[in-house]
C-alpha cells in the first residue's frame, strides 16, 4: 500500500507537470547560470536557457525582483540595480512594481521547436549592510518559473577564496531549509563553486548562502551621499550669486508717478501696450483701430452686428511699425473696405511680422531694459543648472547613466516652467490689484509644490530611499525658485523705459481716478475728448471704467461710426466696442489652418538561509 501511494503520487506529479507544459505551450530542457562576483559585491550574471516551443511563440522572458522590503525598522529596505542588460536576440526591458522584466524575441515574429536564448546583466544589491560578516546570499533559480526546468546547472566565481564549511544550499518551495538533490563542488583554490540540480518544479527555488569574514567585499564609496552633502553648499552659493547679480545690476529705481492728462507724447496705444509689459498682445494691435478712427484714418460700419472698416487718410507722422500695421490691415480691402471675415486666418502672419518690427524698434537708445542687466539676467538664469545637476547626481551618482540626464532635464524643465509663470506674474506687477497679486503668489506656490512632487517621482525612479529623495527634491525646489525669481527681476529698466513707464502710469492714474468736475471741464473744452482717450483706455483694459465715468454726460456720436442705434451714450458705445474688439482679437490671434502635410507633431535572517530567501531568483517563461 505504501509503495502504491508513492507511485501514485509520482505519476500524479508527472501528469500535473505534463498538463502545465501542454497548457503553456513550451518546455524548458535546461537552464545554466554563471555568476562572477566582483570584489565590490556586484554580481555579473550570464544565463543560457534551452526551450522547446510546442506552438508558435515570440520568445523568452525573465523576471528579476529589485525591491526587498523587510517591514522591520531595524533592517533597511533594499533597492537592487539591474544594469548592462544584453541578450542574444531582440531585447526589451521594462521596470515595474519592484521587478525588472527582460523580454527576448521579436513581437512581430513567432518561432516553434527548439530555441536557445542567452542573457547577461549586472545585479547590484548595493553596499554590504551586515554587521560582523559579509555574505553571498542568492537565489540561483527563483520560484516563479511557469513550467518545470528539467536540468539546472550553475557556477559562481568569487573574487577571493571562500571556506567550504561556510557554504549552504536550500532547494524547494519558499521557506525550505533542506538541500535535497543538490550536487556541488568547490574548486581547490576556493574561488569557483559549481553544481547542478535536476527537475526544478514551478514554485521551487535553489538558493545558496556563503558567509565570508567582515571586509571580504571592498568598501564602496557612496557618491550620492557625498554629492548630497556638497549640494547644500553649492545651492547656497548659487542663490547668493543670483542675489548679488540682482542687487548689483538688476534693482529698478523707484517709480515717480505724476498724474498726466494726455497720452505720452509720440506714443500710440500699440506702443503704450508694448511698453507696459514688453510684449505685443492682440489687444495692443486692435486698440489701434479706434485710435485710427479718432484720427480720421478709417470709419467703422456695423450691420447686423457684423463689422467692416472703410479706409480714410493714411496716418500722419506714423512710425514704421504703425504704417506696417495700417497697410497690412487694409491689404485685402475691396474698394477701400475690409470686413472682419476678410481678416480671419490672414492677419495672424502679419501680426507675427509686426511683433518682430516692434521688437527691433525698441532697441538701442529706445531699449526698455539695460543691456548689462539683460546679460546678467541670462547669467543668473543659467545658475539653475547647478541645482539641476546636483539633484541628478544626488539621485544617480552611484549608478550614472541615461536616467541622470533625464533627471537633469526634468529639473531644467521645472525651472523653465517656473520661469514662464514668474515672467507673466511680474511683467505688469505694478498694475495688478492686491487680489491679483495674491492669486499669482498662490499660483507660484502651487506650481512649486507640483514641480517638487514631479521631481520627487523622478528620484524614486532612481531607486533611492524615499526619505532621501524627498529631501533632495525639497532642496532643489527651494533653490530653483529664488534663482528663477531673481533672474526675472535682474532685467533692470533703462532710463528710457523708466521715464516712459512713469508717464504711462501717470496717464493710467488719470483715466482710473479722474474726478467728474475735472472731466466735465475737459469735455466742455473738447467735446471729442472721450474718443481721444478711448483707444488708450482699451489697451490698458479700462474702457468700461472710462465709459462709466461718462454715464451721466451727454456724448455726441462719433463721426467715424455708422450703425443702427436709437440712443447714443457711453454705455452703448462700450457695448459696441466690446463686440468689435472681440471680433478683431479673434482675427489677430487665430492662425490659418495648415495643410495636413505641414503638421508634425543578509541572509539578514541569520543561520544558513532558506529556499527563495536570497536576492535574485525571480522567474520566467515564454511569450
Amino acid at each position: 500500500m505504501k509503495y502504491r501511494n508513492i507511485l501514485f503520487g509520482f505519476v500524479f506529479l508527472l501528469f500535473t507537470c505534463a498538463t502545465a507544459q501542454a497548457a503553456a505551450g513550451y518546455t524548458i530542457e535546461s537552464l545554466a547560470s554563471r555568476i562572477e562576483v566582483t570584489p565590490e559585491g556586484v554580481y555579473q550574471v550570464q544565463e543560457e536557457i534551452s526551450m522547446t516551443f510546442l506552438k508558435p511563440l515570440h520568445g523568452f522572458y525573465r523576471v528579476l525582483p529589485t525591491e526587498y522590503n523587510f517591514n522591520d525598522p531595524s533592517k533597511q529596505d533594499i533597492r537592487v540595480h539591474v544594469m548592462d542588460i544584453r541578450a542574444s536576440d531582440t531585447l526589451s526591458v521594462t521596470r515595474e512594481s519592484g521587478y525588472t522584466v527582460i523580454r527576448v524575441g521579436d513581437a512581430n515574429r513567432t518561432v516553434t521547436g527548439r530555441q536557445q536564448y542567452r542573457i547577461s546583466y549586472l545585479y547590484d544589491i548595493g553596499a554590504d549592510r551586515n554587521a560582523g560578516f559579509d555574505e553571498f546570499y542568492f537565489n540561483l533559480a527563483g520560484e516563479d518559473w511557469e513550467v518545470p526546468i528539467a536540468a539546472f546547472a550553475f557556477s559562481v566565481r568569487f573574487p577571493s577564496p571562500v571556506e567550504r564549511q561556510s557554504i549552504s544550499f536550500s532547494r524547494g518551495v519558499w521557506g525550505t531549509t533542506t538541500s535535497r538533490g543538490v550536487t556541488w563542488e568547490l574548486s581547490a583554490d576556493g574561488t569557483l563553486l559549481t553544481g547542478s540540480v535536476s527537475q526544478l518544479q514551478p514554485g521551487e527555488a535553489l538558493t545558496v548562502r556563503v558567509e565570508m569574514p567582515q571586509g571580504y567585499f571592498l568598501e564602496r564609496t557612496d557618491y550620492q551621499a557625498i554629492v548630497a552633502r556638497f549640494n547644500i553648499l553649492l545651492y547656497a552659493l548659487a542663490v547668493a550669486v543670483a542675489i548679488f547679480l540682482w542687487f548689483r545690476f538688476g534693482r529698478d529705481d523707484d517709480l515717480v508717478v505724476v498724474t498726466q492728462f494726455s497720452p505720452p507724447e509720440g506714443m500710440t496705444p500699440m506702443d503704450l501696450g508694448y511698453m507696459i509689459d514688453g510684449t505685443l498682445d492682440p489687444r495692443d494691435v486692435t486698440s489701434m483701430i479706434f485710435y485710427w478712427a479718432d484720427k480720421g484714418c478709417l470709419s467703422i460700419v456695423e450691420e447686423d452686428k457684423k463689422f467692416s472698416f472703410v479706409k480714410g487718410r493714411d496716418p500722419i507722422g506714423a512710425s514704421t511699425h504703425e504704417k506696417q500695421l495700417f497697410n497690412s490691415f487694409f491689404a485685402g480691402a475691396k474698394k477701400g473696405v475690409v470686413k472682419i471675415t476678410d481678416l480671419q486666418g490672414k492677419f495672424f502672419s502679419e501680426y507675427q511680422k509686426l511683433t518682430s518690427s516692434v521688437d527691433r524698434y525698441y532697441r538701442g537708445e529706445r531699449a526698455l531694459s539695460s543691456a548689462t542687466s539683460r546679460n546678467m539676467a541670462v547669467l543668473s538664469g543659467l545658475l539653475v543648472m547647478i541645482p539641476a545637476l546636483g539633484y541628478a547626481l544626488a539621485c544617480t551618482a552611484n549608478y550614472p547613466g541615461p536616467l541622470s540626464l533625464i533627471i537633469f532635464a526634468a529639473a531644467i524643465g521645472f525651472a523653465l516652467f517656473l520661469g514662464i509663470i514668474v515672467h507673466f506674474m511680474m511683467r505688469i506687477w505694478h498694475l495688478r490689484k492686491p487680489i491679483g497679486k495674491i492669486f499669482w503668489m498662490l499660483l507660484l506656490v502651487v506650481a512649486s509644490l507640483f514641480g517638487g512632487s514631479v521631481l520627487a517621482v523622478f528620484s524614486l525612479m532612481s531607486e533611492v530611499e524615499i526619505g532621501f529623495g524627498l529631501v533632495e527634491a525639497l532642496k532643489v525646489v527651494a533653490t530653483i525658485v529664488p534663482i528663477v525669481f531673481l533672474a526675472i527681476l535682474t532685467r533692470k529698466r533703462s532710463a528710457f523705459g523708466q521715464k516712459k513707464l512713469e508717464q504711462i502710469l501717470g496717464f493710467r492714474e488719470f483715466i482710473d481716478k479722474v474726478e467728474m468736475d475735472k472731466l466735465k471741464r475737459m469735455i466742455d473744452d473738447d467735446p471729442q475728448f472721450y474718443y481721444h482717450i478711448l483707444s488708450f483706455a482699451i489697451v490698458m483694459g479700462l474702457e468700461k471704467k472710462w465709459a462709466k465715468k461718462f454715464a451721466s454726460i451727454t456724448l455726441e456720436p462719433p463721426s467715424w461710426y455708422m450703425g443702427h442705434y436709437t440712443v447714443w451714450d457711453a454705455m452703448f458705445l462700450s457695448s459696441m466696442l466690446n463686440r468689435c474688439n472681440t471680433a478683431l482679437v479673434a482675427s489677430v490671434a487665430v492662425a490659418p489652418k495648415s495643410s495636413p502635410g505641414s503638421r508634425f507633431g543578509g541572509s539578514s535572517f541569520g543561520g544558513g538561509g532558506f529556499s527563495g530567501g536570497g536576492f535574485g531568483g525571480g522567474g520566467g517563461g515564454a511569450w
